[in-house]
């Protein structure tokens, strides 16, 4: 049961934790928006998903 932790171990020390990509969308988009963005209300979002 040891060993097989440590290889879970070594197979996961080689990736990049989810936060990193998601924050390199979020800066991306972020950039994209330019001066003019704005938050989105949660009515656009709704409407964007088809909700009532």
């Amino acid at each position: 049961m040891i060993e097989t932790r440590e290889f879970e171990l070594k197979r996961e020390s080689g990736r990049i934790p989810l936060a990193k990509p998601l924050a390199a969308i979020a800066h991306d988009l972020k950039a994209r928006a330019g001066k003019n963005g704005r938050p989105v209300i949660k009515d656009e979002i709704d409407e964007l998903w088809g909700h009532p």
